[in-house]
């Protein structure tokens, strides 16, 4: 009895540990998570956009946007009613939709002693978008960057609205 007792807590023991870790890396995370502790939307700077055109025969675009501007808070609005999950497989979840361009969205905050902190998305069609919160920054030379599902709906929705934005067009060489 003692040997199947013993056995049965070891079983049940190795399924709440898995559960844990499973909860634990499988938490959806909210905007303000993965931007980090130190977020605040009210110490915004400015938003920088690069849209990188797919057909070659379309000039790509650069967009900043200031706090001010109403389509920076309805960007802002779009980001934070998403929960983003981590993907630890990239590549694994779904297929690429057509998008006109990829989207490289900087979030950059007031000025500190050290810089001006910020952060990274990058959108390209895939289910899963980069990101690096306020703690990672634009850096990339020495930190990876978090993959989280990305439903291709929303993506279309902030090329959407950062489509009608007024832009610079960039011819890449």
């Amino acid at each position: 009895m003692r040997n199947r007792s013993s056995g049965a807590l070891s079983v049940g023991v190795v399924v709440v540990v898995v559960a844990a870790l499973l909860a634990i890396f499988n938490q959806s995370r909210t905007f303000a998570q993965f931007m980090g502790p130190d977020y605040d939307p009210g110490k915004l700077d400015n938003v920088q956009i690069f849209l990188s055109a797919i057909d070659n025969d379309t000039p790509s675009r650069e967009i900043t946007l200031t706090p001010e501007d109403p389509a920076a808070q309805e960007l802002l609005e779009l980001l934070n009613r998403q929960t983003y999950d981590v993907v630890y497989g990239v590549g694994t979840i779904g297929s690429q939709v057509p998008l006109a361009y990829t989207v490289s969205l900087t979030l950059v905050m007031e000025r500190e002693e050290d810089g001006y902190p910020s952060a990274f998305f990058y959108l390209n069609g895939s289910p899963e978008m980069t990101i690096r919160g306020l703690e990672q920054g634009a850096d990339f030379s020495n930190l990876i960057p978090t993959y989280y599902r990305a439903d291709p709906a929303f993506q279309q929705e902030v090329l959407d609205l950062l489509l009608a934005q007024p832009y610079e067009e960039v011819q890449e060489a």
